[in-house]
């Protein structure tokens, strides 16, 4: 099955995960497709926005747990195809809305950090288990989880990487609204469909511009990530981590300095 379905409606590009005997897990292969998809989307004039959900019981399950085990990028985080997908996310110019339902874990919750509006279905679970994992967050979202939640509960989040529910999700600045399941499509549709419809020229520089107003050094933050990344992926408390997961089993730590 394709790693994603897209479908244009008018002048909004519909973009679902379709992996879902997979949990729409995440590789370098799923950004690459990712990333594809989001170049068409920004090359398109036809397309003013773009709506993004998952079919199947989740949203996003995070990584690839078995893909990651085989060790850090060889041509290094910075140059990964994940880095490449995050730059493109940072600098997309046109309005992305998300539609999320089951589980948004790792990168199925920091990717939903670059969309600019989240609804959530009632009972969807949000995780950042990176610590858990024995590695660092990703997607910038060590950047910009704390400007949405704030300090103290986004490192709540990030350190103790324990699944939260939507109405933590809405405090955290993650969601913007649950919405009954049943009218999830449609909310988000009806968003996308209304921001499509504005002057695309305004909407564009009025993102960029909110944006660029809540200062920082993005690129630093990111790239440093890619580097805590680099230095974890593969490691040894990793493949503790992913191997005691994989196995069903608590993973022990307990011989890590």
């Amino acid at each position: 099955m394709a790693t994603f379905e897209a479908r244009r409606e008018h002048q909004v590009l519909h973009l679902r995960f379709g992996a879902p005997d997979r949990h729409n897990l995440m590789s370098d292969a799923w950004f690459g497709d990712f990333e594809s998809a989001l170049r068409g989307a920004a090359a398109d004039a036809a397309v003013r926005c773009v709506c993004l959900a998952a079919v199947g019981k989740s949203f996003s399950a995070g990584a690839d747990l078995e893909f990651f085990l085989k060790g850090p990028w060889p041509q290094g985080a910075l140059n990964s195809q994940l880095a490449r997908c995050l730059e493109l996310l940072e600098g997309f110019e046109k309005p992305i809305v998300a539609a999320v339902h089951g589980s948004a874990i790792g990168g199925g919750t920091t990717v939903l950090l670059h969309c600019d509006f989240v609804y959530a279905a009632p009972g969807t679970k949000f995780q950042l288990p990176f610590t858990r994992l024995g590695i660092v967050p990703e997607l910038g979202s060590t950047f910009l989880l704390p400007r949405f939640a704030g300090q103290r509960l986004a490192t709540e989040l990030l350190l103790l990487g324990r699944a939260f529910d939507v109405a933590t999700a809405v405090r955290a600045g993650i969601v913007n609204e649950e919405v009954p399941a049943e009218q999830l499509l449609q909310r988000a549709g009806d968003t996308a469909a209304a921001l499509a419809a504005l002057p695309p020229q305004s909407l564009r520089l009025t993102k960029r511009l909110v944006k660029q107003a809540a200062g920082g050094d993005y690129p630093t933050a990111w790239r440093r990530e890619c580097e805590g990344l680099q230095a974890t992926i593969g490691g040894a408390e990793m493949r503790e981590a992913c191997h005691a997961f994989l196995e069903k089993r608590e993973p022990d730590f307990s011989r890590f300095a």
